[in-house]
């Protein structure tokens, strides 16, 4: 089945929508793909809703709805997201900033919505923008993928708000193992030994010049709500902590919205052992050894 989308220059959320804090969101610059065939490879999936109208001998109601998943993301996973919902049978509706508008994601998905302009903290990261983005094309499921807003608590809590469900974690685990200094100190709480580092989020330039004095060179300037390598620095001597620390919390804000970061003691010889567990029934699958990394990148 071919489709034919239509124009549409901008995407409007129902003013009010979100608890006040916008009279109405409009992304700029914003269209689907004019003129594109886009196919539809599945028959689309529909889920049934069953309720008991009655404890005893009541009929059953049966509803069915199509679903829908909106990837909040781009690129490598994004692309992964979608063609594996489409295996699925499921459509998605892939957003994009106005950089990505020919991205391989954008063509894959059966809809697309532009959700601002290129920097991430002006579309991926913008979540009135993204929740609109679902809401308008009556999506009724996220897939965050990862980075961007995929550890943000408070975005898994407005999508249950508007109905949506979040393909992830809970907000409540999000909290405690998502914001790795907070992470850090769940495991101490725990008796887990951490590697020594800040306690807490770092306050200052002055208390992170001293900290680092304590702890010792060389140490690693690491972003709370950091993810695949970015937002993490290494400061091998005092005169260039400074500047290491600022380019740590800048990039943190670009990549994920928040520019909270913390101190550890850089560890030169290491071994790094993942615990892979398949939540529900608990099912503990392997341990995952690596000690080499590139980019801060386990390997």
């Amino acid at each position: 089945m071919e489709a034919t989308l239509p124009v549409c220059k901008s995407v409007t959320s129902t003013p009010g929508l979100f608890m006040g804090k916008t009279s109405g969101i409009r992304s700029s610059q914003c269209s689907f793909m004019m003129g594109s065939k886009v196919n539809f490879p599945r028959q689309r999936a529909q889920t049934a809703y069953v309720s008991h109208c009655a404890k005893n001998g009541g009929a059953l109601g049966v509803t069915c709805r199509s679903e829908k998943i909106l990837v909040a993301n781009r690129g490598e996973i994004a692309v992964r997201v979608i063609r594996t919902a489409h295996e699925m049978g499921i459509p998605c509706v892939a957003v994009y900033s106005t950089i990505d508008k020919d991205a391989l994601h954008v063509k894959l998905a059966d809809e697309s919505v532009c959700i601002g302009e290129a920097p991430s903290n002006q579309s991926y990261l913008v979540i009135p923008n993204v929740l609109s983005a679902a809401i308008s094309r009556r999506c009724t499921m996220l897939h965050p993928g990862y980075g961007f807003l995929a550890e943000n608590a408070v975005f898994v809590e407005m999508c249950r708000e508007h109905g949506i469900n979040f393909i992830g974690p809970n907000p409540d685990s999000i909290r405690v193992m998502g914001d790795k200094s907070t992470a850090r100190e769940t495991m101490k709480k725990a008796g887990v030994p951490t590697v020594p580092g800040s306690d807490g989020l770092l306050q200052s330039t002055e208390e992170a010049i001293r900290l680092a004095n304590e702890i010792g060179y060389p140490v690693m300037i690491k972003a709370t709500a950091g993810g695949g390598g970015r937002g993490m620095r290494l400061a091998k001597e005092p005169d260039e902590f400074v500047k290491l620390l600022q380019q740590a919390k800048s990039e943190a804000a670009a990549a994920f919205g928040n520019d909270g970061v913390y101190l550890e003691k850089f560890l030169q010889t290491n071994l790094v052992m993942s615990f892979t567990l398949v939540s529900e029934t608990a099912v503990f699958r392997d341990v995952t050894k690596s000690c080499w990394k590139k980019h801060h990148l386990q390997l």
